[in-house]
């Protein structure tokens, strides 16, 4: 009695039909997912040149007053000093303008110099004003531009574009993957075999490789927190 041999029960064929579309749909979502991470870097450079104009625009005004203070301040020092000689001067005409000058002008030009008018602090050794300091000062009293941290966003940024060149590595490499595989579907023998063996390592290979790039940005995400 002759001995029946037992086929394997799935043909070599429909091996490679379902690794074929395994490795389609691989890259169909391996290309939707760095889509996905192109549009997020995106979203965080853009994000971050709105916030650095928004950091700018609020440095460059209080830029602008600080600046507008020294002024007023530089004027009515000007003024105090003059009033100061009229009253040291003795004369009762001198005593009486430096009296309504102090009554009615100095008040006022004092209200427009900020600090820098009347705070000794904001004075500099050589008797200018020390302009960095009440910068500073203006920017510590916004508490919205604490929040403003572009540079965060750009770092943001450079991780998502950087994910992206990796993840296309994988879909070029999923590409190459399926076209040793469709070579598979057409061959025959050994020629089949090799094929099939290539492109489903090389699929498998890149499966790995893809979920090694996941994993490691979401841990440097997690870690950049």
């Amino acid at each position: 009695m002759a001995k029946k041999v037992r086929s394997f029960p799935i043909s070599l064929e429909t091996i490679t039909a379902i690794l074929i579309a395994l490795a389609t749909l691989a890259t169909a979502l391996a290309a939707w997912r760095t889509n996905v991470v192109n549009s997020d870097a995106s979203n965080y450079n853009r994000e971050g040149l709105i916030l650095s104009i928004k950091a700018g625009a609020s440095q460059g005004e209080d830029w602008r007053k600080v600046y507008e203070e020294a002024g007023y301040a530089r004027d009515y020092l000007a003024e105090l000093a003059g009033v100061n000689a009229m009253e040291a001067s003795g004369a009762a005409l001198d005593a009486a303008a430096a009296a309504n000058l102090r009554q009615y002008l100095l008040p006022g030009m004092s209200s427009l110099t900020g600090p820098l008018g009347a705070d000794t602090a904001y004075r500099k050794t050589d008797g200018t004003f020390d302009v960095q300091k009440r910068f500073q000062e203006l920017e510590n009293e916004n508490p919205d531009l604490a929040s403003i941290n572009p540079a965060a966003s750009f770092k943001k940024a450079d991780r998502s574009f950087q994910e992206q060149r990796f993840l296309m590595i994988g879909v070029i490499l999923l590409a190459i993957s399926l076209f040793w595989l469709g070579l598979a579907e057409i061959s025959a023998g050994r020629i089949k075999i090799m094929t099939l063996v290539v492109g489903a390592g090389g699929f498998l290979v890149t499966l790995a490789y893809l979920g090694v790039v996941e994993v490691a940005f979401v841990v440097l995400t997690w870690v950049a927190k």
